[in-house]
């Protein structure tokens, strides 16, 4: 009879720090291997005049690359959880 009651604690112990384990892909974590990442990108571009014209767009990233390739002209200005602000100065013709 003992032995049943110190098998059921150690028992449920051992199930009380498995579920107090931290789990990879929680629902808490906002990384999702397979889906895209959306990001809110401010683009901030200068004109011959001075003037700074602003554009926001939504881009979706598959791949990180792939998205810092498209704006390797660009200089990163900010950088949050879900929004790249990035600026690209006039450039001479």
């Amino acid at each position: 009879m003992i032995l049943s009651v110190l098998r059921f604690c150690i028992m449920l112990l051992i199930t009380g720090f498995i579920f107090t384990i931290p789990i990879k892909g929680t629902m808490a974590d906002n990384y999702h291997p397979g889906y895209p990442a959306i990001y809110e990108v401010i683009l901030e571009k200068e004109t011959s005049n001075g003037v700074v014209v602003t554009e926001k767009r939504y881009e979706t990233v598959w791949a990180v690359e792939d998205f810092w390739n498209k704006y390797k002209n660009w200089e990163l200005i900010d950088q949050h959880e879900d929004q790249i602000i990035l600026k690209k100065p006039y450039e001479k013709h």
